[in-house]
């Protein structure tokens, strides 16, 4: 007996749906773009538990005619190809026959269609593809369709789907990607009872924009319009001073198509080069327009990819578009080459530098005793000054530091302690420009006749000497055997110690002690309150992943209130971080939150490296001799400073036989 059969066409379409049914944005995106084809200009979109239990899709486009209704459910069935010769110029979103059929297959459906010239509709009952009741019916002009309880009959199929809420995110991204390519498209978004989305239908794409992620975002946009001979450009980027963490607002429509390409990202990007920060990227929405006999839109099962005949003419016409658009707004300059490839050292320290970590010497006249604090206690942010040193009078109890008797009058600390309890009551005032950032301890309270506005600096635990080791091997005596040589590129540190020579990569070893510290707070971050609040732009996504995460946030050290639109206001920042930095982190963070793939201790974990990192001195920071020499033993003698959050190496080590073989001296 054979063991080839040809498969039942019940199977045949479980299969096709597995393809195109992947949960129920895949059906939303197929049923609004039925839709658009069928000549609506007005649709809208309701779901109920993330739309795995309720989708309900209603267009006014023209209908279907009695006699078609049953035969679109049939696989390959569709209007919009007769032959093979209309595969080569495929001017519809859809054109395979194969949507209905599979989301019938897995759901249980009820159709309700009328033409314009008909006096009545028809409605047509499905489960499993199998049609159960077809009767006539009065309904309004277009087509209704309601998709109830999907993946039924495919229990396999729901246990990859995820929880109710993170289902309705997709939804509305597909039907927010079909609004950007299609803004003459009136759509309304209806979730669990609430309007969630409602474009206006006028034809421009920044009304979109404008309704998805509000006016705050939309400032911050360039209008793109030119191209090549055969590609039209149309769209918008964001200037290269308004950047994201990753690509997620990156999006491109081809003929009215939504796609994904890495060669139209590549040409947006390649127009930025040199003028953003790595890992920043920045946000468009492009839509190109060309020939259909110049692009295969049947490359990809979903039709999310497509292919182009003339590859370089498309990034070409993109690159050249974006790049008009940054000159023609002025913020686009112009770096010489020597610089980008040898950029000058400033003759004076600047921020941010390694000063939070270590004391610094205001006047140099004698050095002080150089010591070694491995409890890493004493810690203070970037843009926090030196407190003024104050003496309390007649209360007997000492506010200015205490000094060594080696150490001038000039030395000012700069160090105070995170534990509250290490140092008992204190107050603790930050100025930042015009913002006054508070830190209050919770202990105690400031001495009488003591006021709010006078900067009080706080006791200061004193560095301690390592304790004698006699283990030659140890940190601790390879911290206090070395001599630092000086630093190359503003970046690395060089070390000599015995028998080998060592590079510390400065931007590594600080965020790990940063990030070590910050692990180690069982309570969560200490957080600084902003007197003036900062404002965060993000998508409407974005924002409700972050909003639903208030106890992880709080836990960080963040306080996060919905501004209306796309945008957050953020009042209360980690201690370490720089407020203009808070942006970048939080949207890094709804990115994470988005993708569903990490548990929350993951997600607190990954939020804490990308506040040390954010935090750590910068790679090309220049720092002086004293500073660099403290930080050099601090990082060796203490093994837990080994590797970056991320896993980057800080310490290289070159052996002095190791170099020796490099200049032939030993074989």
């Amino acid at each position: 007996m054979g063991k080839i059969s040809v498969l039942a066409p019940q199977v045949a379409n479980m299969i096709a749906a597995g393809e195109v049914v992947e949960r129920p944005a895949s059906v939303v995106k197929e049923l609004l773009e039925n839709a658009l084809d069928a000549g609506a200009d007005a649709v809208t979109v309701e779901i109920r538990q993330g739309g795995i239990t309720y989708i309900r899709v209603t267009d006014n486009g023209g209908g279907m005619e009695p006699e078609d209704a049953p035969t679109a459910f049939l696989r390959h069935a569709t209007s919009k190809i007769r032959g093979e010769r209309d595969l080569e110029s495929i001017h519809t979103l859809g054109f395979r026959g194969e949507a209905l059929a599979a989301i019938a297959s897995v759901s249980r459906v009820d159709l309700f269609t009328k033409t314009r010239s008909a006096p009545l509709g028809l409605h047509l009952a499905l489960e499993g593809g199998e049609i159960i009741e077809q009767e006539e019916t009065g309904c309004p002009d277009g087509t209704t369709i309601v998709i109830k309880d999907l993946f039924f009959n495919t229990p396999a199929r729901m246990k990859f789907l995820k929880k109710d809420s993170t289902e309705a995110s997709y939804v509305e991204q597909a039907a927010e990607q079909v609004a950007l390519a299609h803004p003459g498209l009136t759509l309304k978004f209806i979730k669990d009872g609430k309007e969630g989305l409602y474009t206006p239908g006028d034809g421009n794409m920044m009304s979109v924009l404008y309704a998805i992620y509000g006016g705050s975002f939309t400032k911050e946009l360039l209008t793109l319009h030119g191209g090549a001979r055969e590609a039209e450009v149309m769209g918008f980027v964001t200037k290269p001073t308004f950047s994201r963490p990753n690509r997620s607002m990156q999006q491109f429509f081809v003929n009215g198509r939504p796609v994904r390409s890495r060669l139209l990202g590549a040409a947006v990007e390649q127009a930025y080069q040199g003028h953003l920060t790595s890992g920043r990227f920045p946000a468009c929405f492009l839509s190109l327009k060309v020939p259909a006999g110049a692009v295969d839109v049947n490359v990809h099962p979903a039709k999310l990819e497509v292919k182009f005949a003339r590859e370089r003419e498309v990034f070409s016409a993109i690159y050249q578009v974006v790049r008009s658009a940054l000159e023609g707004d002025g913020v686009l300059l112009q770096v010489p080459q020597e610089q980008e490839e040898e950029p000058p050292v400033p003759k004076q320290p600047y921020r941010p530098s390694l000063k939070p970590l270590f004391q610094q010497p205001q006047e140099e006249k004698e050095q002080p005793q150089l010591r070694l604090d491995h409890s890493h206690a004493a810690i203070r942010p970037s843009y926090a000054p030196p407190a003024p040193e104050r003496e309390e009078q007649g209360s007997g109890r000492a506010f200015a530091p205490k000094r060594n008797q080696g150490e001038k009058n000039s030395w000012k600390s700069r160090s105070f302690t995170l534990n509250p309890e290490e140092n008992g009551a204190r107050r603790l005032l930050f100025q930042d420009g015009p913002d006054l950032v508070q830190g209050v301890a919770s202990q105690g309270s400031a001495p009488e006749g003591e006021t709010a506005k006078t900067p009080v600096s706080s006791p200061v635990q004193q560095p301690v000497l390592p304790v004698e080791d006699k283990d030659p091997q140890s940190p601790l005596k390879k911290a206090n055997a070395i001599r630092v040589v000086g630093e190359v590129f503003s970046t690395y540190i060089l070390v000599e110690g015995e028998g080998e020579m060592m590079l510390i990569d400065k931007h590594a070893a600080h965020e790990r002690m940063i990030y070590n510290r910050l692990e180690r707070t069982a309570e969560g971050t200490s957080p600084q309150v902003l007197l003036t609040p900062e404002t965060v732009n993000l998508s409407r996504r974005e924002k409700e992943a972050l909003l639903g995460e208030g106890e992880l946030l709080r836990k960080a050290g963040f306080e996060v209130e919905d501004f209306g639109d796309g945008a957050v206001i953020l009042r209360q920042v980690p201690m370490y971080l720089e407020k203009e930095d808070a942006g970048f982190v939080l949207s890094d963070l709804a990115e994470k939150i988005l993708s569903h793939r990490k548990d929350r201790t993951q997600l607190y974990e990954e939020l804490l490296e990308s506040i040390a990192c954010k935090a750590a001195v910068k790679a090309g920071t220049f720092t002086d001799d004293k500073e660099r020499e403290e930080f050099a033993r601090k990082v060796i003698g203490d093994p837990r400073i080994r590797s970056c959050p991320h896993g980057r190496p800080v310490i290289v080590h070159l052996t002095k036989r190791e170099i020796e073989k490099m200049f032939k001296r030993v074989l």
